[in-house]
């Protein structure tokens, strides 16, 4: 289990002692659990294993015996407890952006509301604007939470749903007889959300694998399994099917088991007008039983006359007509990354100093990285004013000047207000290298303000980077409306480039806006948003979505060289 299924358990935990009206001392341990276990640098699970739960601030011994359960059955007593006690639904009520556990708890007593469905009925038919506290406004936001949730399906973000299906293949890939193990499905193309997991294994002894899998503590219940196959759903709610294949065909398999259905269809058409048929078996040509390629991917798009497709292109596009030119996009990897341009330090709400972000981005290979704590407007994250910026600024200098082998540049996350005024001193701006501007508050404000307020923020020249531009939050809240492709323009205009941003929480921009926004002459900056040393690996996940969106090196200002990006930044003083 990743550190995030942990912290979830202990949060719903909180909530539903929230709903429940329990002693808020209580509650706030739970959450203070959860918290220390989210923003842990080390896995949870190699603290089990090598020590006590209670070293971990905020951790004590009844909540470390509750975690011990989680591991074990990836829930515990309390959380089964309040559960019965009240109701399932309720965690379903707790994804609503807006709600939160203390309006649930009014919804719940006055309305005795479990569901989604009950409450939807309710909001349709006016009773909760009656309810004090609430009003039209909050009934009709309630109304378009329950449509975009229905809309997600109950999929799973990217980055949460990647870190199980690496779980389970790392505990699985020393049974007896698995050659191989490989994630499949939509993890492997680099979707945003997953519906289920997809585990893909080349052994010629299926039965210990299968075994394998219907045992482990994740696992809540077996939904079906046999020689080929096996379906389990996890205590998360997740979806997992193994399918195990002969080694000789593992290529094939892995193809046809990581999608999409679009590109399986278009390939078949393609297959057939050269008299062959493809299928997870491999190729063949008609009328014979031996396939002519199944041992790889690359032999399989080989026998149809095709350069090699990278997953995250198979979308049923125009990929394989490219790939029979052979002018496919060459596509960046994590190697093509020379430094992370954005991520917060103890100076706001990071777990690391500057010195410890720098060197462990050193380690990862960096030239460079640019800090780039919260403006004031964030209190939540104790963001910073103007002279504890100034001192910041002097502090990295230095820092730059003392630390070998990488290069810090002095930057801000600076808050885009709600007029588009920009919440930091503008000559202080005009003293750093880079300067991401963000939207974090008044997401509500209707598509012409937000454009304007947009548009004004680039239009300031003081700005090298729009920061998560859509605002989205996946699993939560959907983003801002705005006229996308005008601020795109004026972006360009300006020469201030669009994040990618992989934290786990966002993949924002995604690879479909991306691509829209290459196609209008965009510039773009991956940023890991990390706020420990650990969050740096999230830039594989930014990474992935611009292979999505076949971005080109040339288009990504961090896979210059620490010397040419300083001259490619549209930096502040030169405005």
């Amino acid at each position: 289990m990743d550190n995030r299924d942990y912290a979830r358990v202990l949060s719903e935990i909180a909530d539903l002692m929230q709903i429940k009206g329990a002693n808020r001392f209580r509650i706030r341990a739970f959450e203070n659990a959860a918290r220390a276990i989210e923003t842990l640098e080390l896995p949870l699970e190699s603290v089990i294993d090598d020590g006590d739960l209670t070293t971990i601030k905020g951790i004590g011994e009844g909540i470390a015996a509750q975690i011990y359960q989680i591991r074990d059955q990836g829930t515990c007593d309390q959380h089964r407890e309040l559960i019965d006690e009240l109701d399932a639904g309720l965690l379903d009520l707790l994804k609503i952006q807006g709600l939160g556990p203390k309006r649930i708890k009014t919804i719940y007593q006055e309305l005795d509301i479990t569901d989604l469905q009950a409450l939807e009925q309710a909001a349709e038919a006016g009773r909760i604007s009656a309810l004090s506290g609430f009003g039209a406004k909050t009934e009709e936001k309630i109304l378009t939470e329950i449509a975009r949730l229905k809309e997600g399906g109950g999929r799973v973000p990217l980055p949460r749903a990647k870190a199980v299906a690496q779980s389970l293949r790392r505990q699985l890939l020393g049974v007896d007889g698995v050659q191989s193990i490989e994630i499949a499905g939509s993890v492997r193309r680099g979707r945003e959300t997953v519906g289920d997991l997809d585990l893909l294994v080349a052994t010629d002894d299926p039965d210990p694998v299968h075994a394998a899998l219907r045992e482990l503590t994740e696992v809540a219940e077996v939904l079906a399994s046999g020689q080929s196959k096996t379906s389990v759903r996890l205590h998360n709610g997740i979806q997992v099917d193994l399918r195990a294949v002969e080694p000789p065909i593992f290529g094939s398999a892995l193809h046809y088991f990581t999608g999409s259905k679009e590109h399986h269809v278009a390939l078949r058409t393609r297959a057939k007008r050269q008299g062959l048929k493809i299928s997870e078996y491999g190729v063949f040509r008609e009328g014979q039983s031996e396939p002519i390629a199944s041992g790889t991917e690359e032999e399989l798009y080989a026998a149809l006359g095709l350069a090699y497709i990278p997953p995250e292109l198979r979308r049923g596009g125009d990929e394989i007509d490219l790939a029979a030119e052979d002018n496919l996009p060459q596509l960046i990897d994590a190697g093509d990354v020379r430094g992370d341009l954005h991520m917060h330090t103890t100076e706001t709400d990071g777990k690391a100093s500057i010195t410890e972000m720098a060197q462990a981005a050193r380690e990862r290979g960096y030239q460079f990285v640019a800090i780039t704590d919260h403006s004031q407007a964030v209190t939540v994250a104790n963001g910073m004013n103007a002279d504890r910026f100034a001192a910041q600024i002097e502090e990295i200098r230095r820092l730059d000047a003392d630390i070998d082998g990488i290069r810090i540049f002095a930057g801000i996350e600076v808050d885009i207000l709600k007029e588009g005024d920009l919440d930091m001193d503008h000559q202080l701006l005009a003293q750093c290298d880079w300067v991401v501007a963000s939207v974090h508050s008044h997401f509500n404000l209707s598509k012409q303000a937000m454009t304007d307020r947009l548009i004004k923020a680039v239009e300031t020249g003081l700005i090298s980077c729009l920061g998560h531009p859509t605002g989205r939050i996946l699993g939560g809240r959907g983003g801002y409306e705005y006229d996308f492709d005008a601020v795109v323009d004026c972006a360009v205009e300006y020469g201030v480039a669009l994040e990618l941003n992989g934290s786990t929480g966002r993949l924002d921009l995604n690879g479909e806006l991306a691509a829209r926004a290459h196609h209008r002459g965009a510039r773009f900056v991956l940023g890991s948003d990390a706020h420990s040393t650990r969050g740096l690996e999230a830039i594989c996940f930014a990474v992935q979505q611009a292979r999505r969106a076949a971005l080109p090196r040339e288009a990504i200002l961090n896979c210059l060289d620490a010397d040419a990006f300083p001259a490619a930044v549209t930096r502040p003083a030169a405005h």
